[in-house]
């Protein structure tokens, strides 16, 4: 059975909602917190997007028009709300402040788009049935261009050769590239 859009946004809902009361659990580690942070800054992220771009093309009556606005501006404060995270220390008071708050506006913003915007989708978008498609390709598409904000880990082998390319005229041998 194929997924349909609301559906696929209330998944998205659900997961933010679960990431952020693990941000809350006072028993986390640093590391636990900066990890979930990061999975929810691209999932956020990617979703917003991917909304954006499906949407936008189908704003073509009033209620519609109003919805995606209403949509847009949600998702700028959500934005905010993470960028204001992001740059708190995680596991003080102040972090668990900003994350449950995060939590909440997330979670309006959940059941009002599934109140208002699902509805004038369904009664307005000619092509509804196909967005679930579209918004599920474009958040693949979203995820797989942003960058975890952890360190990637470079095997052994593969860190000599960026530090010896590094210390040295910046360029491999072309015997090196073959």
């Amino acid at each position: 059975m194929t997924a349909d859009l609301p559906t696929l946004l209330r998944r998205d809902h659900a997961e933010f909602h679960r990431e952020l009361t693990l941000l809350l659990d006072p028993s986390a580690t640093v590391a636990d917190l900066q990890d979930g942070l990061d999975g929810l800054r691209l999932g956020l992220i990617a979703h917003a997007e991917a909304e954006d771009i499906v949407l936008g093309p189908i704003e073509t009556s009033p209620r519609l028009v109003d919805a995606i606005r209403e949509v847009r501006s949600s998702h700028l404060a959500q934005e905010k709300a993470l960028a204001t995270l992001v740059a708190t220390r995680p596991g003080t008071d102040a972090w668990r402040v900003h994350a449950h708050y995060l939590r909440e506006i997330v979670g309006f913003h959940a059941r009002h788009e599934q109140a208002q915007l699902m509805p004038a989708l369904r009664d307005h978008a000619p092509t509804f049935p196909s967005l679930a498609g579209l918004f599920a390709t474009e958040r693949l598409r979203q995820l797989g261009m942003l960058v975890p904000s952890q360190p990637i880990l470079l095997p052994p082998e593969l860190r000599a050769d960026r530090d010896r390319f590094a210390q040295g005229s910046g360029q491999f041998e072309r015997s090196e590239m073959l």
